[in-house]
């Protein structure tokens, strides 16, 4: 996941991630964030692999979450993932399910990231945790991903607040 940018990840709805009335069951829409989030790592350099590899797991802390329409088999859908905050040992991500990706990178964080733009599916607001896998205790954000990620300075975090505001925000 790389600050100030939208990372995309094509999702192809699959037979086996619908319910009963055709669409897709509701947890699975997770399961497409998840898989976004850990190929946003891969692009910047810091997979999830080698997190495990060294000890460290992300762990949902908090999740917010707002379904608006359904999926439905054979639909090709676009999961778009970006890092908007962090802190000592956690971060906030805003994901979003569209059904057409952006023509352009041009989501600024807070006031168009969670419009309908782009035939909005849902919308995620998530808190990520690193913790050691010895003991399940939360530790400082590892700093191959700070450097990968392109995180703004401690000078800049610190001039701007919102960058290291990790709560989640009510959806209207």
């Amino acid at each position: 996941m790389r600050w100030n940018f939208t990372s995309q990840f094509a999702v192809d709805v699959q037979f086996e991630d619908i319910d009963g009335g055709g669409v897709v069951h509701h947890p699975n829409y997770l399961r497409y964030l998840e898989r976004a989030r850990c190929q946003a790592m891969r692009e910047i350099g810091v997979p999830f692999e080698q997190c495990l590899k060294d000890g460290v797991a992300f762990v949902v802390a908090e999740l917010n979450s707002k379904y608006l329409r359904p999926l439905v088999f054979g639909q090709r859908v676009f999961v778009l993932t970006r890092l908007v905050a962090l802190r000592k040992s956690s971060l906030k991500v805003f994901q979003k399910i569209v059904v057409e990706p952006p023509a352009q990178d041009n989501l600024t964080v807070e006031q168009d990231f969670f419009t309908t733009a782009g035939r909005a599916c849902f919308f995620a607001q998530l808190r990520l945790v690193a913790v050691d896998l010895r003991d399940a205790r939360p530790i400082n954000l590892p700093e191959p991903l700070r450097a990968a990620s392109g995180c703004p300075s401690a000078e800049i975090l610190a001039q701007r607040p919102e960058f290291t505001d990790v709560r989640l925000l009510p959806f209207a």
